[in-house]
């Protein structure tokens, strides 16, 4: 068997395999980083911005071998000086190329189906490095708690527990920010991959809101919001002051980034505790809200909880979460009789000839999961008032209250 039939082979084993798996990412951080170490990784990313803006400037360099690239040239005010590559090993420089390509692809794309696109500039600076191949470009010693990265050395990581013993590690990303260096590495995990022992054993149906960010049928309300901080208002009023070009002006940039990185920092680990709640579920259904037409009516508080990130993860990191059209009208439906209501948005409460009374939300929550499991109103007998159960206080308690700034109540 020739080395290209071999790969082929592979190729197609890895293909079925993904079929029963699902790709999960894991953040790591560099730490305790010595000032030598600092400095190489620091020049890393200088490099993969010169070898990146070279090909930028002649799209005709892709078809070099970018691997055996070992000088570019860098412009420097208005003359071009020739730089060594010394840091970056040649998978990576080659992996930096195929991003390229894979933009240029991109674009071409979208102007055949008929967007108005302009041509790849070059960049100020780069924050991501990649790291294509697992035991080659890098590699991960979980029993010393280091990762080494081709060509930069052997480096302390904290993070590496996160991911299972059973996990297929595949490639991974060098990322750089204000608060510190990170390795995101993509990890594909069996779909069966769950502790069923620790489900609440119950469907639940959830509706988004902006009031309430998240209403569960089951009668809890989530809300959560996380807005510009003092200091960051107050850094921007130092920028405002600040000579363009300066010293001080750079300084101060640095800090409103890291300000930017604590405040979403803050709401993705308020996503990850909800999350972390829903996953307690079997099987959880919810609608394909538009949110980002929110924004023209309430775009600060949609904004500021980043309920539009969350939907998306929503929908890629449960195991079988179940979608509803969005054109379904689940908040101007009753759930006992299927009756449809003209509400506005300060009618809080739904009441129908029925007898049915709920709030609105909860009502809304409730007529996604029975769409969402394909029951019409009479045989969704069993699901009109669930009752909350110890349980499920005790988990909202547990994971939602960790955080400061997740308010939860429950429908009495």
């Amino acid at each position: 068997m020739t080395k290209a039939e071999r790969i082929k082979n592979s190729l197609q084993k890895t293909k079925e395999r993904r079929k029963t798996q699902r790709p999960v990412v894991f953040e790591i951080k560099l730490q305790n980083l010595s000032r030598k170490k600092a400095e190489t990784l620091k020049k890393a990313f200088l490099e993969a911005k010169w070898l990146y803006n070279w090909l930028v400037s002649d799209l005709d360099r892709l078809n070099l071998p970018a691997n055996k690239v070992g000088t570019v040239e860098v412009k420097v005010e208005d003359a071009f000086e020739e730089r060594q590559l010394v840091v970056l090993g040649s998978q990576i420089k080659q992996e930096i190329a195929d991003r390229l390509k894979d933009n240029l692809r991109a674009l071409a794309k979208l102007k055949q189906n008929g967007h108005k696109v302009g041509r790849l500039k070059p960049k100020k600076f780069v924050n991501s490095v990649p790291l294509k191949q697992y035991g080659v470009t890098y590699s991960l010693d979980f029993a010393r708690n280091r990762v080494r990265i081709q060509k930069l050395g052997s480096f302390r990581v904290l993070g590496l527990h996160q991911i299972p013993p059973d996990a297929e590690i595949a490639s991974a990303v060098l990322v750089g920010r204000p608060s510190g260096y990170y390795i995101h590495v993509t990890a594909y995990l069996s779909t069966t991959f769950a502790n069923s022992s620790c489900k609440l054993g119950e469907d639940i149906g959830v509706d988004f809101g902006v009031d309430s960010k998240f209403t569960l049928s089951n009668g809890i309300k989530i809300d959560f919001e996380l807005h510009e901080t003092p200091r960051l208002k107050q850094l921007q009023r130092k920028l405002a002051k600040s000579e363009k070009g300066s010293k001080n002006r750079r300084k101060i940039r640095h800090l409103l980034r890291r300000e930017y990185e604590k405040i979403k920092g803050r709401r993705k680990d308020a996503q990850n505790k909800i999350l972390a709640f829903l996953k307690l579920y079997e099987k959880v259904v919810f609608q394909e809200d538009f949110v980002k037409g929110w924004a023209a009516l309430f775009g600060k508080q949609v904004y500021s909880s980043g309920i539009g990130g969350l939907k998306a993860r929503l929908r890629n990191s449960l195991v079988a979460p179940i979608p509803v059209d969005r054109f379904e009208p689940t908040s101007q439906e009753c759930y006992a009789c299927g009756k449809r209501h003209k509400l506005s948005l300060a009618d809080r409460v739904i009441k129908c000839d029925c007898g049915w009374t709920c709030d609105r939300d909860v009502n809304a929550a409730r007529v996604i999961l029975r769409k969402g499991i394909g029951l019409s109103p009479d045989q969704a007998v069993g699901l009109d008032r669930p009752e909350l159960k110890p349980p499920e206080k005790k988990a909202a308690a547990r994971i939602l209250g960790m955080s400061p700034y997740i308010r939860v109540s429950f429908l009495q």
